[in-house]
């Protein structure tokens, strides 16, 4: 079971990230394609690459700096980064065909999700 100062770090980590994703939004310039989004997926995923990369994937024993920063702060700034670490496992593993369904099959339904909630919400 996670620990409640894991909890919290990664409640505090992840407000943070929250924070500077609208910054990062705010201070880019808006265009045809949402820059400020695509830019927090890339740097969140470039910075859990790195932290993972460098204390191990999150378990069971994850340390305070994997609690706080690639769960909260990244997950926080942007959840494309879990997404993007889970598949990079699974190609790892040699899994290719699986992570090739996980990219297929996270865009779709969430496609259809949003887009369901959009329909809902305009009931």
């Amino acid at each position: 079971m996670i620990s409640l100062s894991h909890l919290l770090l990664i409640g505090l980590g992840g407000g943070l990230g929250s924070i500077l994703r609208v910054l990062v939004a705010e201070i880019t310039p808006v265009g045809k394609l949402p820059w400020g989004t695509m830019a927090a997926n890339v740097a969140g995923s470039l910075v859990i690459g790195i932290v993972l990369a460098k204390l191990g994937a999150p378990g069971r024993e994850s340390s305070h700096w994997q609690a706080f920063l690639a769960l909260g702060f990244c997950g926080g700034f942007t959840t494309f980064s879990s997404f993007s670490w889970q598949t990079l496992e699974q190609i790892r593993q040699g899994q290719l065909g699986a992570a090739l369904i996980h990219v297929a099959v996270s865009v779709a339904i969430c496609l259809a999700a949003t887009w369901l909630g959009w329909r809902l919400g305009r009931v």
